[in-house]
Parts: C-alpha cells; sequence; structure tokens
C-alpha cells in the first residue's frame, strides 16, 4: 500500500480493517527492520523498503498469473519465453484461455483469427505451421494491415513444398515481412494493437494447438512486442526464395 504513498495510521487501519492494538507492533517491527519510517504522523517507505517491495509485488503478481489457470501453466513448458520475460509474465493481466471442446474443437482457432481481422497491425513468431495461415496471412496483406511474422527452418522449408505460389505472393507486399529466425523457437505467440496470443509446447515436447491464452490488456501488448523484438534481433528478412 505504501507504493502507492504515505499512509497515516487511520489509513492504515482502515485499509486492513484492524485495530491499533493489533496494526501497531507490526508497523513498529517494520520501521525495527528499516523498511519504513514515520514522518508527521504518516508512514513512509524507506529505500530499502521501496526495493523489497516492488520485488515482493512482482513476486506477487506473477503468482496470481500461475494461480488464475494453474492446470494450464503446470501442462506447459515456458522454458521457451527468455527468462527475462519469463519474469515479466505478470504483465499478461487478466487473460484467458480458451480450449477446444468436443463440440467446438476450433474454439482457440476462431478467437485467435477473430482478433486478428480486428487488428490493425500485426507481429508473429512461429516454429509450426498451420495449413490455413499462409492463405489467411496473404488475404491479411492483402487488406494492407502491417504484418512481420518470424518463423523457423523448418517452418520456412514446410512453407516452400506446400504453399509456394501464396510465398512468392507475400514476398511481393511491401507491408507484409517474412522474418528467419535461425534459432530454437519454442513458443508460438501473435501480439497486435488488439491483444496477445500464445500458444505453448506441452511437457511432453508436443504444440498445444488445442489450448490459446489470449489477453487484451495493454501491458502484455506490450510485453508481446518486446518480446517479438527479442526474436527479431535474432533473425533476417526473408526477400527471395534463396534465403
Amino acid at each position: 500500500m505504501l507504493l502507492e504513498g504515505p499512509r497515516s495510521l487511520d489509513d492504515i487501519k482502515n485499509y486492513f480493517r484492524a485495530t491499533t492494538p493489533e496494526i501497531l507492533p507490526r508497523l513498529k517491527e517494520l520501521e525495527s527492520s528499516g523498511l519504513i519510517y514515520q514522518e508527521e504522523r504518516k508512514y513512509y517507505l524507506s529505500e530499502i523498503g521501496e526495493v523489497i517491495a516492488k520485488s515482493f509485488s512482482r513476486f506477487y503478481r506473477n503468482l496470481k498469473i500461475f494461480e488464475k489457470d494453474m492446470k494450464f501453466w503446470e501442462e506447459h513448458q515456458i522454458s521457451g519465453i527468455p527468462e527475462k520475460f519469463r519474469l515479466r509474465l505478470y504483465e499478461l493481466g487478466d487473460y484467458k484461455i480458451f480450449r477446444s471442446t468436443p463440440t467446438e474443437i476450433f474454439k482457440p482457432h476462431d478467437e485467435y483469427v477473430k482478433n486478428l481481422l480486428r487488428s490493425k497491425w500485426i507481429r508473429g513468431v512461429s516454429p509450426v505451421l498451420h495449413p490455413d495461415y499462409p492463405k489467411f496471412i496473404l488475404k491479411l496483406a492483402e487488406e494492407g494491415k502491417d504484418i512481420t511474422i518470424i518463423i523457423t527452418k523448418d517452418v520456412l522449408k514446410k512453407i516452400e513444398e506446400k504453399h509456394k505460389i501464396e510465398l512468392e505472393e507475400g514476398l511481393q507486399y511491401k507491408n507484409a515481412k517474412l522474418m528467419l529466425c535461425n534459432e530454437e523457437v519454442k513458443v508460438a505467440f501473435t501480439t497486435s494493437d488488439m491483444f496477445l496470443s500464445m500458444r505453448l509446447f506441452l511437457k511432453s515436447g508436443i504444440y498445444d494447438f488445442y489450448q490459446n491464452l489470449i489477453s487484451h490488456e495493454k501491458s502484455a501488448i506490450k510485453w508481446g512486442r518486446e518480446l517479438f523484438d527479442y526474436f527479431k534481433k535474432r533473425s533476417e528478412e526473408i526477400k527471395s526464395l534463396n534465403v
């Protein structure tokens, strides 16, 4: 609470719905530990207290992200997300997991496509190839959307084998870029001005097409854009089929 600014004893009591005898010993403990100090009848965070409070805040928010759907996180690998971004998973905010059901097998896919259609710009990284996506991405490029997609060598090989016509056409668009990442990629995600979408690999190593994490939070979109830039620095643009 003190991260938001200094508070009086009454403020703190009201916040915790506690009495003076209940709260005062805790405040004295924090004071004796050098984490807070009192000045003009208000309590402030010390410099040390601010560091610890901010560190705890990140820990607490990350914990809440996992607790929101612990089953999903326990089933999947997150090691494919670079460590500095794993430590910022709390930025996903109020995300939702879209899962396939016996009656709606393509529910995650449909939700993903719906959000793409509403987007003005699109940035994506994918180590897998869905057979419908080359034509769909080409259609979005034709509509003038600003698109950059990063793929792996294996995905590029598959596109050249099965979608060569779409690839050749797509490389002609100035508003669409295709990039090749030479490093291993073990996470698939898309970010745009509207949303962040992320799919992970199961602990077995199999890509999970049937569960999709989506967040519309501004912090999640920023997280996704910065994660994209991380992979972009490790990639080169594909300008012709000879690359």
